[in-house]
């Protein structure tokens, strides 16, 4: 169960000027260098370290692809996909102006009603990676059992059987998408892989700290490793497909504000994508998976929209868009229609489709009526047709409500007596000597309502959003009140609106945290 959690560091080896690298060191490296402590003196100290991440061909890799060289076909498009974490797209325009003045005078495909499908990084990613959404996932590729997620069908396999060199990367390990509160993988996923350098890195290098994350590791920002590994991923395979995946969170999972530091960065790294020449060959996705969670700015109106509407950019090639108008077509009307995670699961493998290679691959199975955004996205689509909950969904038209009227007071009651039978079902889960306090109902900050009374199920939505006692914790919820059977249930999740740190340290299901708040029992 330590598979991924796991690093080698080989012998040190000693050298002057320069050294060869081994063909057999694949992943990276960590450089040391000493001095003496005064002249003359025979004792020295390390007054340099720093790790190296390395993209060096894989012989197995070369093969692979070599089953598909020769062929009639053109060489088919590559993608690229460069994630941020938790930057909704208004908040890049806020925050990132510079980058995203870029985007917008450069020609990317924006598409600017991306909704994202459920909480945290994990199910939207999963949503593009796999097409499942949460509940499929962890039923089928159960990512807190050893071995589980190899089960799951993630693009970068279909790619891989297609020829195409992968690679996947992430800043900060203890959070990544694959291993917070979860096993992580048995078996490397992709031919490149950067958390055994993340892990090495980590444990070697000076770390300084920012909103509780590794904002440097040793003389740079973490999030240029990952760049960095990025542009040499595609330069590496500038001659061959392939499919990477590159994914931060240093710098925009914990303070609106924080992206701002990494603006100008960004825009370079953006123009070394053209300077390179990667855009001549790929397809980039330059995306987020949903806004700021928790903080001040949540408590807003706008809060509200930008954690569910996500910054989503798309790159192609000339020669691709003047081989495919229609594609160039579709795009620019999908600008302003509703799209989600799924479709951009269905649009991967469209390109995988077009390189020949492969026909017929399923469409995301959590969302059949999802599609690929290569071709035109209905007008009066819904968020129920595309596997978008109501919690989440952008497109409701709530009003304000009484706050104290009798029907708030049901869903609110409905709700406080929810979270307490999942916290008494999982009783068992927390640490010994502790145990989570019945939440009860504190203030009611907010009561809107959205009615939907056509249909053969009438029913209203209530969005809830309310303070829990003990801890003080800010909930908000959508409630849909069944008016034929005078019936309450809970849309998609139970939002968290502030940090709650270390008040749920005893709480062993991860889900479950955002509602506990720890108590030691008392014995006797």
């Amino acid at each position: 169960d330590k598979a991924d959690k796991n690093f080698w560091v080989g012998e040190c080896v000693a050298f002057n000027q320069s050294f060869l690298l081994p063909a057999t060191v694949r992943h990276g490296f960590l450089v040391r260098c000493k001095a003496g402590v005064s002249e003359g003196s025979k004792s020295k100290k390390a007054i340099y370290t720093n790790a190296h991440a390395l993209v060096r061909p894989v012989p197995s890799v070369q093969e692979r692809i070599g089953r598909f060289t020769g062929r009639a076909e053109k060489r088919p498009l590559s993608v690229l996909m460069i994630g941020i974490d938790s930057i909704s797209r208004l908040n890049l325009i806020r925050a990132m102006p510079h980058t995203a003045q870029h985007l917008y005078n450069t020609g990317w495909f924006e598409l600017k009603g991306y909704n994202k499908i459920d909480d945290n990084t994990y199910p939207n990613l999963m949503a593009i990676l796999t097409g499942y959404n949460n509940s499929l996932a962890y039923s089928i590729c159960n990512p807190r059992s050893v071995g589980q997620l190899e089960e799951c069908p993630f693009l970068w396999k279909y790619f891989a059987d297609s020829g195409y060199a992968t690679a996947y990367a992430e800043d900060e390990a203890s959070i990544n998408t694959f291993n917070y509160h979860k096993q992580g993988f048995v078996v490397q996923p992709t031919d490149h892989y950067f958390r055994p350098v993340a892990l090495a890195a980590e444990k070697n290098l000076s770390k300084k700290l920012k909103n509780s994350l590794t904002f440097c590791l040793g003389y740079q920002n973490y999030a240029d490793y990952i760049y960095q590994y990025a542009l040499d991923f595609a330069v590496q395979y500038r001659n061959d497909p392939y499919f990477g995946l590159f994914w931060t969170n240093t710098f925009s999972h914990n303070d609106i504000s924080d992206p701002s530091s990494m603006d100008l960065r960004m825009k370079y790294y953006l123009d070394q994508l053209e300077e390179r020449g990667i855009l001549n060959n790929s397809m980039v996705v330059f995306f987020s998976d949903h806004g700021l969670r928790f903080g001040p700015v949540r408590m807003l109106l706008t809060g509200w929209l930008e954690e569910r509407l996500p910054f989503n950019f798309i790159w192609l090639p000339e020669w691709f868009r003047e081989e495919h108008p229609e594609i160039v077509q579709a795009l620019k009307i999908n600008r302003n229609r509703l799209t989600n995670p799924y479709d951009l699961h269905a649009t991967l493998k469209h390109v995988l489709e077009l390189s020949g290679r492969i026909s017929d691959l399923p469409g995301p199975l959590s969302c059949p009526n999802c599609q690929s955004i290569f071709n035109e996205i209905p007008w009066n689509r819904s968020c129920e047709e595309t596997a978008i909950e109501s919690h989440w969904c952008t497109c409701a038209n709530f009003q304000p409500i009484d706050k104290h009227s009798v029907m708030v007071r049901r869903a609110l009651a409905y709700v406080i007596d929810y979270v307490n039978r999942d916290l008494e079902e999982h009783r068992n889960s927390t640490t010994s000597n502790y145990a989570c306090a019945k939440l009860e109902l504190g203030a009611i900050t907010l009561a809107k309502m959205a009615r939907q009374p056509k249909g053969k199920l009438p029913y209203d939505d209530y969005l809830l959003i309310f303070e829990g006692k003990p801890g003080g914790g800010k909930f908000e919820s959508t409630v849909r009140h069944q008016l034929n059977r005078d019936a309450f249930e809970i849309t998609g999740s139970i939002s968290r609106l502030n940090e709650y740190a270390s008040q749920s340290e005893c709480m062993h299901v991860d889900y479950l945290r955002k509602y506990c708040y720890c108590q030691r029992v008392k014995l006797f």
